[in-house]
């Protein structure tokens, strides 16, 4: 399967600038890869009615073509996801990039998500470690730390956003995870890169993972 077909969907807006390089080496490694962006078809207007209400506890970041950050209610946007990713049967994989919970809500036989990905990577390492979680926003706090409670982890969450880098903000998140007693870190977004965790890593005594690393490295394996 050298010459597998994936279809990359972001939650967002097509192509992702952010991810261009690690796209580019997934085509190098022999991948015939496509992007597909969920809010490619839609206005600015109809982008702006999938902001969340106040009632939506399950808040979505992601970035359109234009660097912008948005946040998306999933409950709204749950739609739009399956109706682009139903048009992907051709595809050998269809990934989606994002690390919310999409297990059981979704329905395609070749989709891959990297929430079930990671977490049953984790439980492969090690079953009782403390999570140190980074998120994009503070309100993703419920929802992330959820996620991984789910899989029986203890975890503890603070918010850096990818889409706003700063490397001192991040670096001071991660330490206070750690200060905590987190065992493990984990930047819980496909927008934060293996660049980002690299500026950091050397300065904490506690290992990182970062979900589009990771992913990309088991796309490679099984294509």
């Amino acid at each position: 399967m050298k010459h597998s077909n994936i279809a990359v969907v972001t939650i967002g807006q097509a192509p992702r600038k952010d991810m261009a390089k690690d796209i580019q080496q997934l085509r190098e490694s022999g991948l015939h890869v496509q992007e597909y962006g969920v809010l490619d078809s839609l206005s600015s207007d109809e982008i702006a009615r999938l902001s969340p209400a106040i009632e939506d506890t399950d808040v979505l970041v992601t970035l359109l073509a234009n660097g912008e950050q948005v946040k998306l209610s999933k409950r709204k946007l749950m739609p739009y996801i399956q109706q682009c990713i139903s048009k992907l049967h051709e595809f050998t994989w269809v990934l989606l990039m994002c690390t919310g919970d999409f297990t059981n809500k979704l329905s395609s036989n070749n989709l891959l998500l990297p929430d079930r990905m990671m977490t049953n990577l984790v439980k492969g390492l090690h079953t009782e470690l403390t999570l140190g979680l980074i998120g994009p926003e503070p309100e993703q706090q419920h929802t992330v730390a959820d996620k991984w409670q789910k899989a029986q982890f203890n975890v503890m969450f603070s918010a850096s956003s990818p889409y706003h880098f700063n490397a001192r903000h991040l670096l001071a998140k991660a330490r206070l995870l750690e200060d905590k007693g987190a065992d493990l870190l984990i930047l819980d977004c496909m927008g934060y890169s293996s660049t980002m965790k690299n500026t950091i890593k050397d300065q904490l005594s506690i290992p990182i993972i970062v979900p589009r690393e990771a992913v990309f490295t088991i796309l490679k394996a099984i294509s």
